[in-house]
C-alpha cells in the first residue's frame, strides 16, 4: 500500500470510531495536544489507557465476587474508569459504564455483572480497533491529524 492509500484508510479508521460511536470529541481535543507536543502523543495516551484500564476491570470484577459486597469499593472502581474512559472519549465504554452504575444503585448485582460483560466487549473491541490504528500510524508515519470539526467540544 502507498503512503497515500495508507493516509486515506487513516482517515476512513479514525472516522468510523465517530461514526460508530466508539469515541466523541474529547478524543479530538486529545489529538489537537498531538501537534504541540510529540508526534505520537495519542499513542501514548491511548496506550496509557490500555495499560491501566484493564486492572481497574478485574478490580471490579474482583469486588463484585466477594461476600459481602462493598458498593463503595465496586463504586470506586466505576468511577475510576469511568473517569479515564471519558478522558479519551471512549464513549460506548463510558455509556456501558452509566448502565453499570445505575443497576449498582438498583442493588441488582446479576445485573451489575453482566454490565461488567459488556464493559469488558465495548473495551475489547475499541482496543482491537486502536490496534490496528496505530499499526497503519506507524507504516505511514509522523502526519498532521485532520480535526474532524463536527466533533469539536463546545
Amino acid at each position: 500500500m502507498d503512503i497515500k492509500a495508507i493516509h486515506l484508510k487513516l482517515q476512513e479508521m479514525r472516522q468510523s470510531f465517530f461514526d460508530e460511536g466508539y469515541l466523541n470529541c474529547q478524543y479530538t481535543q486529545i489529538e489537537a495536544l498531538e501537534k504541540d507536543s510529540s508526534p505520537y502523543f495519542i499513542v501514548e495516551i491511548i496506550t496509557l489507557y490500555f495499560r491501566d484500564s484493564p486492572n481497574v476491570v478485574a478490580a471490579l470484577e474482583h469486588e463484585l465476587a466477594r461476600e459481602p459486597i462493598e458498593l463503595p469499593k465496586i463504586t470506586k472502581c466505576i468511577n475510576r474508569l469511568k473517569s479515564s474512559s471519558a478522558s479519551i472519549g471512549a464513549i460506548k465504554i463510558n455509556n456501558e459504564l452509566e448502565k453499570a452504575n445505575i443497576l449498582l444503585q438498583a442493588g441488582n448485582i446479576e445485573g451489575m455483572k453482566e454490565a461488567v460483560r459488556h464493559i469488558k466487549k465495548e473495551h475489547s473491541e475499541l482496543r482491537a480497533k486502536f490496534e490496528t490504528y496505530f499499526q497503519l500510524m506507524r507504516q505511514a508515519g509522523p502526519t498532521e491529524q485532520a480535526v474532524n470539526s463536527s466533533k469539536i467540544c463546545m
